[in-house]
């Protein structure tokens, strides 16, 4: 049997599809479909209407007033009226246009309901707008608080009927931040002073009228705003207090404000977090935002908003961009460093910021830089290749900078007390530039070293690879007289070829090729000191050797740079005082310990003495680096000077004399006779057997 009503009922169902796909593909029949549709929800509508009126006639007669409403002689007049059709049929044409008449006209109460009205104006806002929530449930709402707020406000004591209350033409519907749609109305009645106090005033939780903020009452001249989405949808208060939160014309709500600061300080701490793990700070970055965030206003300044790179930093320090506070100067602020040492246990350094009086950076120093441990000839030579030299590393990390070519100014100065690892810095400079070529040859030709301890540059290869080296001071102002005149004689040849420096005249001439000329001027101030008492005839007058060579040093920095000619000036004593007018010209500064009335000479804000003064112990590879023509790989921290500190690798004295491959005849086309080259007094084969014999007989013969 089962099986028997299954096939039956599947057989039904079959055949009802069938009728159902003809009929839809009957245009006749859709169009039947829809007016009976439409003719379906005109019979809702007149339904919901008059159901809304009755029970709004039904609560409005709860008022006094109203109560004399004809109710009970309509119904007898209907009465009346179905017995007079029954004995005269013609009447049923008067019913019937009596009973449309009747409708529209309740239909028409309806448009000059205020409810009704609302619900028509909200109605793109409003959900679930079927007939029913369109004519009855979302107009009897609204009715139901208005008439409550009408009966609050004694509005009939006033003689006022409900109708007459708040009239159609008095709604608008605004925008309000945090709103899809808010309801402004207008009342006819007079209005108490309500002033908002807290969430839980009654006219919010009630009516959700929402605060004016021309006076932060909740009516005012005349006219209120009421969430009606909210009183229509039956949303919770929860749900409008949250828009509020939205809309700065809410915060005089202490509920809202309380809210408004616990959410922007937790939005803060998880910007801040995330902030702090894509930039990898360190944790001392919350000590110092909750030091600032506690104190910044009693200092005058504070840190800038985190969230548009404006803190920097890893293990080493922290750079943030600080904002002054009320009248704060950029030197109030830096009266007050002391103190922020002071209580975040570490030392702080300050710069202005040029484009902005109103901030500054700070910059935080948590540890002691970590120097590379030990740099080779391969590494710079492939730094070389690239243009590159890696000097050591700074607070960011690696310092590499780009080395100048063609005729890019090369003036540098290196100063520092000794064993504080010069001639280790400054071998990497030299071998750097002496590793820098092109597709025509290398960039630096020739070399000129002077200096007064002539052993260094013999241990490490250079005299032996073919470098002129000089330790006579009168030698050494010969020498750098031959390297003015072979610049005097470039400078007639670009203007007899139209160019006007080394850079133009390689590039128009590659066939004649010109390489760069560098002199390296070691221990400057005491081959400066050794020339003081020694005098020499130029121009036919006699003058200290001394003043000879820093009047040609200084000629060559300031007019042979365009003509391929480089300097690099080591030396002990770097105050002004000692090396001259030199120090002017040099455009890249390589400094390191050295006593503070030194450094003073340079740096009359005694920023860079004051830091050094623990730094004694630490001196060796320190640098400080001051060098605007040697750009940088990533950005850098510098003191208020321009230095940024640097510690440099060391580099093996035997490794550089092994490795070092290049050779130039400059000390051959100086006329340096070949054995003076090739230097005899020290030995370089120190795995080969020694003859004493031999030793033992020239001692002998020398004695």
């Amino acid at each position: 049997m089962k099986s028997e009503y299954k096939e039956f009922f599947y057989y039904v169902r079959k055949r009802l599809n069938e009728w159902l796909q003809r009929k839809l593909g009957n245009d006749r029949y859709q169009t039947v479909i829809i007016k009976l549709n439409l003719i379906g929800c005109l019979a809702q509508q007149i339904f919901y209407e008059n159901l809304y009126l009755a029970i709004k006639h039904d609560e409005l007669g709860t008022i006094a007033k109203l109560k004399k409403y004809p109710r009970l002689k309509l119904a007898v007049a209907v009465v009346v009226l179905m017995l007079a059709t029954r004995w005269l049929k013609w009447l049923v044409v008067v019913d019937l246009a009596l009973v449309i008449s009747y409708l529209y006209y309740r239909h028409y109460e309806c448009r000059r309901d205020v409810s009704y009205h609302a619900v028509q104006l909200l109605s793109d806002q409003l959900s679930n707008l079927n007939p029913k929530n369109r004519y009855y449930n979302y107009p009897l709402r609204e009715f139901r608080s208005l008439f409550k707020l009408y009966r609050l406000l004694h509005a009939n004591d006033q003689h006022i009927d409900f109708d007459d209350f708040i009239l159609v033409n008095d709604l608008e519907v605004i925008d309000e931040s945090g709103f899809k749609a808010i309801l402004k109305i207008g009342i006819t009645s007079g209005y108490p002073m309500v002033m908002v106090r807290n969430l839980n005033d009654y006219l919010l939780k009630e009516f959700r009228i929402l605060l004016n903020t021309n006076a932060n009452q909740y009516i005012y001249k005349g006219t209120l705003k009421q969430d009606t989405l909210a009183i229509m949808e039956e949303q919770p208060l929860e749900q409008t207090t949250n828009n509020m939160k939205y809309g700065f014309n809410y915060q005089a709500y202490p509920e809202i404000q309380n809210e408004l600061l616990q959410e922007s300080q937790q939005q803060a701490l998880e910007e801040q977090q995330e902030y702090v793990e894509t930039h990898h700070l360190p944790d001392k970055i919350w000590q110092i935002w909750e030091y600032f965030d506690k104190y910044g206003e009693d200092l005058g300044f504070s840190y800038w908003d985190n969230n548009g790179n404006s803190v920097t930093g890893n293990d080493g320090y922290i750079s943030m961009r600080m904002r002054l506070i009320g009248e704060t100067t950029y030197n109030d602020a830096k009266k007050k460093i002391s103190l922020v040492e002071k209580q975040l246990r570490c030392d702080v350094m300050t710069r202005p910021v040029a484009s902005d009086h109103g901030s500054f950076q700070m910059t935080f120093v948590l540890g002691q830089i970590t120097a590379p441990k030990t740099t080779n000839v391969d590494i710079i030579r492939a730094d070389a290749a690239v243009g590159k030299l890696a000097l050591g590393n700074s607070r960011t990390g690696e310092y590499k900078v780009k080395l100048p070519r063609g005729d890019d100014l090369t003036s540098i100065m290196c100063g520092a007390l000794s064993r504080s690892g010069k001639s280790t810095m400054m071998t990497q400079v030299i071998l750097s530039l002496l590793y820098l070529r092109t597709s025509a040859g290398y960039d630096y030709q020739d070399v000129f070293i002077a200096t007064v301890k002539d052993e260094d540059y013999i241990v490490n290869g250079f005299k032996q690879s073919g470098m002129l080296v000089k330790s006579d001071p009168a030698e050494i102002y010969n020498m750098l007289q031959y390297v003015d005149d072979q610049a005097t004689k470039r400078k007639a040849l670009f203007i007899e070829r139209g160019v006007k420096n080394i850079k133009e005249f390689n590039h128009q001439f590659p066939s004649e090729y010109l390489g760069k000329m560098l002199i390296v001027f070691d221990e400057y101030a005491n081959t400066l000191a050794v020339a003081e008492s020694e005098r020499i005839e130029v121009g036919g007058k006699k003058v200290k050797l001394r003043d000879a060579i820093e009047r040609i040093m200084v000629k060559i920095g300031q007019e042979h740079g365009s003509r391929g000619v480089s300097i690099i000036v080591i030396t002990q004593q770097f105050a002004k005082g000692e090396v001259g007018r030199l120090f002017d010209v040099t455009n890249i500064q390589i400094l390191g310990y050295a006593r503070s009335n030194v450094w003073n000479s340079i740096d009359n804000t005694q920023e860079m003495s004051k830091y050094l003064e623990s730094k004694s112990e630490q001196r060796r590879g320190l640098f400080f680096v001051n060098a605007p023509d040697l750009p940088t790989d990533k950005p850098q921290i510098a003191f208020n000077s321009g230095f940024t500190e640097v510690h440099t690798a060391n580099i093996d004295t035997q490794e550089v004399r092994r490795d070092f491959d290049r050779k130039f005849e400059t000390a051959k086309n100086y006329g340096e006779p070949v054995e003076s080259v090739q230097d005899k007094s020290i030995r370089t084969d120190l795995e080969a057997p020694v003859d004493f014999g031999n030793l033992i007989k020239t001692s002998n013969n020398n004695d």
